[in-house]
């Protein structure tokens, strides 16, 4: 399969750029977060943060 070029690439690096940003942030969240590493139950703010994330990601790619 070819690769994507010209808006489809653009596109698909926004979207992907977009998704590894929230990842981090996710993730960044957890480790920093005391409540989320010593419960073991995500806090309010990293629910959110992961919703973030699953909304970045397409739907293609669930």
């Amino acid at each position: 399969m070819p690769e994507p070029t010209g808006r489809v690439a653009a596109e698909h690096r926004a979207t992907e750029a977009t998704m590894q940003a929230a990842y981090t942030a996710f993730i960044v969240h957890v480790q920093n977060c005391t409540p989320c590493r010593t419960d073991g139950v995500n806090c309010a703010t990293a629910e959110t943060l992961r919703q973030e994330y699953r909304d970045a990601t397409p739907k293609v790619a669930r």
